[in-house]
């Protein structure tokens, strides 16, 4: 290899390496981007798609720190932004409170402002996407009303109203409802990309993303429920050692009753499973953090 391929090789390198730390110890969402403040969403665009082929870990050069944890952050970064209310919400947060100080912020904004843009994102689909599940809800509860009754379809939505507010009051939730909203996403760029023409194609999509959605509330709900009974657990066994009979009664836990839960069961199916994301509930309600 010629001393002038080396050198060029080695300034690649080199350069990836500099992206690579800025993606990983950077706290300003923009600077993640490696964009400014004023980007228009095409130049945000732009600027991500530049830094995911240096991020990816299959992308050569090979670096050690192209890992998916710095293509994670990349992607987060970018799916705040690219969110109208989402950016604005990120924007007032994260300006300084003085002008003395320097405009520094913290990895996603704080707490606080993360949990707005999880909200506000939530709030678009709410507002948006999720009219193709309230209408997919309808048709059903026209052809099955013993099925899916009307109390089935004014709970799912009330549920979602609950999970909003969770993302908001609980740091924990606003982070596994964003592994959530990325299923729920990832799902909607197929639909997006089938030709207007494949109705068969677009018809079973819009079925697996009407289930992964109902899937959220579910994962919610068996998440509450799980929480309560080990508190009651916990409980039961200090008054069992106390000598004394604890209640049979649990407190009522969840977002979701019984019967419509089972409904929603039976209409997600195997659309439910997520191994990855049954994981994270699991280990991260079990250090739940408000």
């Amino acid at each position: 290899m010629s001393d002038d391929n080396h050198q060029t090789q080695s300034d690649s390198l080199d350069q990836k390496d500099d992206i690579i730390q800025d993606v990983l110890h950077e706290e300003d969402l923009y600077r993640i981007l490696g964009a400014s403040r004023s980007a228009s969403a095409a130049e945000l665009r732009r600027c991500y798609l530049e830094r995911s082929k240096i991020c990816h870990p299959d992308k050569p050069p090979f670096h050690p720190q192209s890992t998916s944890s710095a293509f994670q952050r990349l992607g987060f970064a970018f799916d705040i932004l690219k969110s109208p209310s989402a950016r604005r919400t990120y924007d007032r947060a994260s300006k300084p409170t003085s002008s003395s100080l320097p405009d520094k912020t913290t990895f996603l904004g704080g707490e606080h402002t993360f949990r707005s843009a999880v909200e506000a994102i939530l709030h678009e689909f709410m507002t948006g996407d999720f009219q193709i599940v309230r209408r997919w809800l309808e048709s059903l509860h026209a052809q099955y009303p013993n099925l899916v009754s009307e109390e089935v379809v004014i709970n799912v939505e009330r549920s979602f109203i609950r999970i909003r507010e969770l993302v908001l009051t609980t740091r924990t939730y606003a982070l596994l409802i964003y592994i959530e909203l990325g299923r729920i996403h990832r799902v909607q760029k197929r639909l997006m990309g089938l030709g207007y023409l494949d109705v068969v194609g677009r018809t079973r999509l819009t079925i697996h993303l009407v289930r992964v959605t109902l899937a959220v509330p579910m994962r919610v709900d068996r998440a509450l429920k799980q929480r309560e009974e080990k508190a009651w657990r916990a409980k039961a066994a200090g008054l069992q050692a106390a000598g004394l009979t604890p209640s049979e009664q649990m407190g009522r836990a969840g977002i979701l009753n019984d019967r419509v839960s089972k409904v929603l069961e039976f209409i997600v199916g195997a659309a439910g499973k997520d191994e990855g994301a049954d994981e994270a509930w699991s280990q991260n309600m079990g250090t739940q953090k408000a």
